[in-house]
C-alpha cells in the first residue's frame, strides 16, 4: 500500500505493549519519530493509552506526548488475584478505532497484541487501510498477516538509555 499525501490517518498506541517491548531492548519509544513515520499524511488523531502506576510521576511524559500532538488517555490498572495487573485498554482502543473509521483512510495501530486481529478485520471491512507498527519479536504472526501494512519498530525509532536525543523524556 502506498503512503499518499492527503490520506487521513489516526494513530492509536497500546502504550504498555510498546513501552515494555522497547524496555526489553533497553530503550524507550521515540514517539516523535513514530509520528513522523506517517510520512506527510494528515494526522486526524493520535492517541496513546497509558497506565498510571502508583509512585511514578508521569507528568514529563504526558507533557512531552501532548507537546508532540498526542492525546494521552490514562487510567489505573486493576490488580489481579495473582498480583499482576491489567489495564484493560484493548476494548477502549477498539471502540475508538471503530468510532474513527469513517473519519480516516488509514488506521495506524501500535501493538503486538493478537487480541487486535478482529479489530483489524473490522476496520478493513469498513474500507480503512490498517498499518500495524510494532516490534517483530513481540508481535503475533496473525496480527502481522491481518494488517495491510506491517511496519517494524527499529532501533532508529527508539531512545536508547546510553544515547539521549532531543525528544527524550524521563
Amino acid at each position: 500500500m502506498s503512503k499518499l499525501p492527503g490520506q487521513r490517518v489516526a494513530i492509536l498506541i497500546d502504550g504498555q505493549n510498546i513501552y515494555l517491548s522497547a524496555k526489553a531492548r533497553g530503550a524507550k519509544p521515540d514517539y516523535n519519530k513514530i509520528m513522523n513515520a506517517v510520512n506527510g499524511r494528515e494526522i486526524v488523531r493520535a492517541i496513546i493509552y497509558n497506565i498510571l502506576l502508583d509512585g511514578v510521576d508521569q507528568s514529563k511524559f504526558v507533557y512531552a506526548m501532548e507537546s508532540m500532538g498526542y492525546e494521552v488517555r490514562s487510567k489505573r490498572p486493576r490488580t489481579l488475584p495473582d498480583g499482576s495487573f491489567k489495564a484493560d485498554w484493548d476494548m477502549q482502543i477498539a471502540i475508538d478505532a471503530i468510532a474513527l473509521a469513517d473519519k480516516v483512510d488509514v488506521m495506524v495501530i501500535l501493538t503486538g497484541d493478537t487480541d487486535f486481529v478482529p479489530l483489524v478485520h473490522a476496520l478493513k471491512s469498513k474500507g480503512v487501510k490498517v498499518e500495524v507498527m510494532s516490534f517483530r519479536e513481540t508481535t503475533g504472526k496473525e496480527l502481522i498477516e491481518a494488517a495491510d501494512v506491517y511496519i517494524e519498530i527499529t532501533d532508529d525509532m527508539l531512545i536508547h538509555e546510553n544515547r539521549p536525543c532531543a525528544s527524550s523524556y524521563k
